[in-house]
C-alpha cells in the first residue's frame, strides 16, 4: 500500500502561484516590449515620411522658380504637392517651428533656427528634430490673402497635430531676395 505524501499535497498551491506569477510577468514584459515596439515603429515612419520631403524639397530648390511675394503679378514658384501618412498616436509634427520647446504639452508657434528644422513626436515618445540646411530650408506657414499665398505674419512654422492622412503644398517663393518654402496651409495655432 502506498503511504500519502502530505508534503507534496502542501506544495499544490504554492506552485500554482508561482506559475501564475511567471505567467503573469512573461505577458507584463511582452506588453511593454508591443508597447516599445509600436512607438519605435510610429518614430521610424514619421522620420521616413521626412526624409523623403527633404529630398523632394531639394530637388525642388535646385531646380525649381521662386515666385516673389512682393509682386502682384508674378507667376507662381516650383511646386510640390506631398501627402503624409502620419501614425495615430502623433503628437506634433512641426515645420520649422519646435512647437513645445518647453516640453509641458502646451503648443506654441513662431520659428526655430530660422525654420530650418522639422520637429515631431509621438505619444509615449521623445521628441525628435531633422536639422536641415539653414540656408536652404527656410520653411514658413502661408496664408491665403487676395487669391494668392502669402508668408503668414511675421513668419512662422506650420505644425501638425493629427494623425491620417494629410496632402501639403510647399511652394518655392522669395522675399526680399531671400528664398523660402511656403507651405500653404494654415494651423490652427496663432501666436
Amino acid at each position: 500500500m502506498r503511504r500519502k505524501n502530505d508534503f507534496a499535497a502542501e506544495m499544490i498551491p504554492i506552485r500554482l502561484i508561482i506559475s501564475i506569477a511567471i505567467i503573469a510577468a512573461i505577458a507584463l514584459m511582452i506588453g511593454v516590449g508591443f508597447r516599445n515596439l509600436s512607438i519605435t515603429s510610429a518614430e521610424n515612419q514619421i522620420e521616413i515620411e521626412c526624409r523623403t520631403l527633404e529630398s523632394k524639397l531639394y530637388t525642388m530648390m535646385g531646380s525649381g522658380v521662386a515666385r516673389d511675394i512682393d509682386e502682384i503679378n508674378a507667376g507662381d514658384g516650383t511646386k510640390r504637392s506631398i501627402t503624409f501618412n502620419l501614425p495615430d498616436s502623433l503628437m506634433y509634427l512641426a515645420f520649422g517651428v519646435d512647437p513645445d520647446s518647453d516640453n509641458d504639452g502646451e503648443l506654441e508657434t513662431g520659428l526655430t533656427e530660422n525654420g530650418s528644422a522639422i520637429f515631431y513626436r509621438v505619444s509615449g515618445g521623445s521628441k525628435h528634430v531633422l536639422w536641415l540646411t539653414q540656408d536652404e530650408y527656410r520653411f514658413r506657414e502661408g496664408k491665403y490673402i487676395d487669391g494668392k499665398w502669402v508668408i503668414n505674419g511675421d513668419g512662422q512654422g506650420f505644425i501638425i497635430t493629427s494623425g491620417g492622412s494629410t496632402t501639403l503644398t510647399f511652394e518655392l517663393v522669395q522675399k526680399n531676395h531671400e528664398i523660402y518654402i511656403l507651405i500653404q496651409a494654415t494651423d490652427t495655432i496663432d501666436p
